[in-house]
């Protein structure tokens, strides 16, 4: 059973009991991503996440490096274009400490300026890292197609030029506006005592104020930049196909997700069939949405020699078209259901699923999703539903964005 509690100074908690464990997850997830950043802030949420483990007023980087392996657990942090999430795996014996540690972290930090200028070069070396990553950059240029100036086409990391001008008094300003208890969740699943939790945590967050819920900024998909190109000197060309997806909580959600994976979502959906068995043109092809407030997207993701660029696309294409005028058939609308339904009741059996989709689900949307809605939900999806939403979708005018070596002069002389 779920349990919900607000904590005295506006923190809510979420709590699931799952006795027949030894074990049990934690989050802490703050409304803090890429998406809720304007063009000054671009980086900060990501920049906060990596200060966190850099010291609280009580303790050093060190010894909360030496906490972390008595838990003997797992305790990480992760920045996405919608939040920040903190989160420990340990046993229920250690679910207090580690608790407690996740709320020194994030209510006390020590926000040294020396540390925040290690941080700043441990970041810029990410950044250049992911500079390395073609895979990373064709989704960024695909970001940038599809938003334009809008908060979600800023990459979760920053620009170079952004981070490397920041001062601490611009995270400290940051923190200060989004990291109130009113805009974060607390989610538990295993094995614990509720009381003993709801006490542990009103001690823990005692000293953390702040009852402000802020609103993600409004996006929607632009519609120029047909084409996007990058040079990037690689072997391959590295390619994403999007289409305007839906947002987040849609009622045609579900079937949109059953589509995505029988397009492009496993070994035998149909492009990975066509384009990589049949023909043997990619070691790398797929599809997926993302669902985000307000607004969406589904992206195909490939990457070829730069000869087979116009048989992946062509392909893409034709697949697409088939799609919509004769949609999914019996059998393939059965092996998806039965892999998307298997996957999710999979995942359910984590403790850290059930942790993080309750938690998010509170902070993303105000409000529980049961796993058991869920999959009833699931249930109801039929044939006749997810041919009409794939229509819908791969009807809408698509977007390319490429990045190779000397790919802009291709498509240019294609006249793309």
């Amino acid at each position: 059973m779920i349990q919900t509690h607000v904590l005295p100074n506006g923190l809510t908690l979420i709590m699931e009991r799952l006795p027949y464990l030894r074990s049990a997850a934690i989050g802490l997830f703050v409304k803090a991503g890429s998406m809720m950043e304007e063009a000054s802030q671009s980086g900060l949420s990501h920049f906060i996440e990596h200060m966190a483990f850099k010291g609280t007023k009580t303790k050093t980087a060190k010894q909360i490096a030496e906490e972390i392996d008595l838990i003997g657990g797992n305790v990480n942090a992760a920045t996405s274009k919608l939040a920040t999430s903190y989160y420990a795996r340990t046993t229920d014996k250690d679910l207090k400490k580690a608790l407690f540690l996740l709320a020194d972290m994030l209510v006390n930090p020590k926000e040294d300026a020396a540390d925040f200028e290690k941080e700043r070069q441990v970041i810029l070396e990410e950044i250049a890292m992911e500079a390395d990553s073609p895979e990373d950059l064709v989704f960024n240029l695909m970001h940038e197609g599809l938003y334009g100036d809008q908060t979600l086409s800023r990459t979760i990391l920053g620009s170079k030029q952004a981070i490397s001008s920041y001062q601490l008094k611009d995270l400290q300003a940051f923190r200060g506006r989004f990291y109130q208890p009113g805009n974060a969740v607390l989610s538990i699943a295993g094995r614990f005592i509720p009381e003993d939790v709801i006490a542990w945590a009103e001690e823990a967050f005692e000293g953390w104020a702040g009852e402000e819920r802020l609103p993600f900024p409004e996006n929607a998909i632009i519609k120029d930049n047909q084409v996007l190109t990058l040079d990037k000197d690689v072997e391959q060309v590295h390619l994403c196909v999007s289409f305007e997806g839906l947002p987040s909580l849609h009622d045609d959600r579900h079937a949109l997700l059953a589509f995505t994976t029988a397009f492009g979502g496993g070994v035998s959906s149909r492009l990975f069939q066509r384009v990589r068995e049949e023909e043997g043109l990619v070691y790398n092809i797929y599809a997926a949405p993302s669902f985000y407030p307000g607004v969406g997207e589904l992206t195909v993701y490939a990457a070829c020699t730069p000869k087979n660029v116009k048989k992946v696309l062509a392909i893409v294409e034709r697949e697409k078209d088939e799609v919509i005028h004769q949609g999914l058939s019996r059998q393939e609308f059965t092996q998806t259901m039965a892999q998307v339904k298997t996957g999710f009741v999979l995942g359910m059996e984590s403790a850290y699923q059930r942790m993080a989709g309750m938690g998010l689900n509170m902070l993303l949307h105000n409000r529980l999703i049961l796993q058991k809605d869920t999959l009833a939900q699931l249930r109801k999806v039929n044939l006749k539903t997810v041919n009409r939403v794939a229509r819908e979708i791969l009807s809408k005018e698509s977007k390319l964005a490429v990045v190779g070596k000397k790919i802009s002069k291709q498509f240019q002389a294609k006249g793309a």
